[in-house]
């Protein structure tokens, strides 16, 4: 059986320091991993490439959404205009409601 994975790349940086970050959602995780590679990281780890990795599990995501939403919209008199843009941007299933 198939696992769903989504996987996009968030920055990448070629040349003599190079840099990829990547963030990865799975059934059972999200997480944000970076590659390093160069001269610099042969010097410090003595291999060609040196990765690190952040993990949260899937029962903690509503956690990490409230946080980033803390994070990235907190004081924006627009945060519910820019999270509603956010979703039709990526795909994001919403419901839009209003009241008067």
């Amino acid at each position: 059986m198939s696992e769903e994975r989504n996987s996009v790349e968030l920055y990448r940086q070629e040349g003599e320091h190079f840099r990829s970050v990547r963030a990865t959602l799975e059934a059972d995780k999200f997480t944000f991993d970076t590659q390093d590679m160069g001269k610099l990281v042969e010097e410090m780890w003595g291999d060609s490439d040196y990765e690190f990795w952040t993990v949260v599990p899937k029962e903690a995501w509503g956690q990490l959404l409230m946080a980033l939403s803390i994070e990235f919209f907190a004081n924006d008199p627009q945060a519910t205009d820019r999270l509603h843009d956010i979703c039709i941007a990526h795909g994001v299933p919403y419901e839009r409601g209003s009241w008067a």
